[in-house]
């Protein structure tokens, strides 16, 4: 069933609850991904949140962003995770301890790690609703944050001049257990995570973690993998977060596809955003810019776009839906865009609800784990633009349609979804599916049909009322 087969009684119901899951996820200034898992801001979740909040609060919307500033370190890094004052979280401030790290940020305790950089695209998405002159103003308040954060991912993490960005952690790439980065985390576990993976003995684990209150194990990375990711933290922890010592160290390093393809876009709303605003970005980042866009179609290779190991220079040849973004980018060569579409519209990828996060008959699949088979909205919302620059539109309405159907049949705005029958999975009431799900309801109407960009919006004021 087509969201235009949906009875419109259902598609209010559906804003209702997505309203609903923002304002009860509102920090205030911030807005969690959800009320016990994932209890702090997320870099990325907030920036999908702000592009849905737009439509009911573009107010609102404007400081989700402009608060990822408030964890930003002095040297340009935006942490993936900034800790609010309350809210237990199972890799939490004390596995991190930037408050010890020289050059950490002061007032508030962040991760040491980043996120995919998708403030640029949040940061025109919520200006797109403004009048040019309330949108000049956030644009000159965001722009000086942003540019450091751009002018750090290329300082700090393409020290080589690549043009590719470098991660050294999973959850900078924001798909935490996708094979790919499992790959090569596993070779970098102690010995012990090693011998009790060996001898399946995850189930003695699980009662040492934390993050399987909410959501069962067998819907979450494995107890292994979760610890070696720890044992990850403490080594970047030791490296003080610093990327020339990272690189003497056995952390395993990524250019990760849909990370860099991320950002290949997000330098072009940048570069739009300083032109709106009358700056010039630096030369220096310009040429890194340029870089990335050349630098990314060297990661394909027989049709499928793939991450590399920084180290060795390999490519991981392990398909995931990570390399369906360089079609969000705009970067496939022009003469593989159609194989590329059609390896991500084939069933093994695309077998009922959205594109699968991990292809149905990889060995590691499954439909209820985590980043290893589950449907993503925020995946399928970015694949569905990719889709609209790769000219083909019915398949992008198509995925957005499904996505709402999807979320209309699960009875709950979850986490994650599986790809075969749509069941929600992963933790519920989850921030950036509500919001998505706006913006899939009301994203193609213009801005002056939006009631919170014409008068102050009923929906945008009863948000801010009980948000705080």
């Amino acid at each position: 069933m087509s969201s235009s087969a949906l009875p419109s009684e259902v598609l209010t119901e559906l804003r209702t609850s997505a309203i609903e899951v923002l304002r009860d996820n509102d920090l205030g200034g911030a807005t969690r991904p959800s009320p016990t898992l994932y209890p702090h801001q997320w870099l990325w979740d907030s920036c999908f949140i702000a592009i849905g909040l737009r439509h009911i609060d573009p107010e609102r919307a404007s400081r989700e962003i402009l608060s990822l500033l408030h964890g930003q370190w002095p040297n340009g890094m935006i942490p993936h995770v900034i800790f609010s004052g309350s809210g237990s979280y199972h890799a939490g401030p004390d596995r991190w301890r930037s408050d010890l790290v020289d050059g950490g940020p002061e007032h508030v305790q962040t991760t040491g790690v980043t996120q995919p950089p998708m403030i640029a695209e949040a940061v025109v998405r919520v200006g797109e609703v403004f009048d040019p002159a309330r949108r000049h103003e956030f644009y000159r308040a965001i722009y000086p944050g942003l540019l450091r954060y751009h002018c750090w991912l290329y300082r700090e993490r393409d020290p080589d001049d690549t043009g590719l960005v470098t991660l050294v952690h999973s959850w900078e790439s924001g798909m935490d257990n996708t094979p790919t980065w499992m790959e090569l985390t596993r070779r970098a576990a102690p010995i012990p995570l090693k011998l009790i993976r060996r001898l399946n003995g995850d189930g003695a684990l699980d009662a040492l973690r934390r993050d399987n209150k909410e959501v069962p194990s067998d819907q979450r990375l494995s107890a292994t993998d979760l610890f070696t990711l720890y044992h990850l933290v403490g080594e970047l922890r030791d490296a003080r977060y610093d990327f020339s010592r990272i690189r003497a160290s056995r952390v395993p390093l990524i250019q990760d596809v849909a990370f860099n393809a991320i950002l290949a876009r997000a330098n072009d709303h940048l570069r739009d955003i300083a032109a709106d605003i009358g700056e010039q970005l630096p030369d220096q980042l310009l040429r890194s810019a340029r870089r990335t866009r050349a630098a990314l179609p060297t990661l394909f290779a027989d049709g499928m776009c793939w991450s590399r190991d920084a180290r060795s220079g390999r490519l991981i040849s392990r398909p995931t839906i990570a390399g369906f973004l360089a079609l969000y980018a705009g970067v496939v060569p022009p003469d593989n865009v159609e194989d590329l579409v059609s390896r991500m519209t084939a069933r093994r990828f695309w077998p009922a609800h959205g594109i699968a996060s991990t292809p149905t008959d990889d060995p590691d699949f499954q439909p209820r784990c985590y980043w290893q088979g589950p449907v993503w909205v925020n995946m399928n919302w970015l694949l569905a633009d990719g889709l609209d620059r790769a000219g083909r539109g019915d398949l992008a309405e198509r995925l957005r349609a499904g996505t709402i159907s999807m979320i209309a049949g699960s009875e709950g705005l979850y986490e994650y979804y599986s790809p075969f029958d749509g069941t929600g999975v992963g933790s519920n009431h989850f921030s950036w599916t509500a919001a998505l799900l706006l913006d899939l309801l009301d994203g193609r109407k213009p801005a002056h049909h939006l009631p919170s960009a014409r008068t102050g919006a009923n929906d945008g004021e009863h948000l801010t009322r009980r948000g705080g």
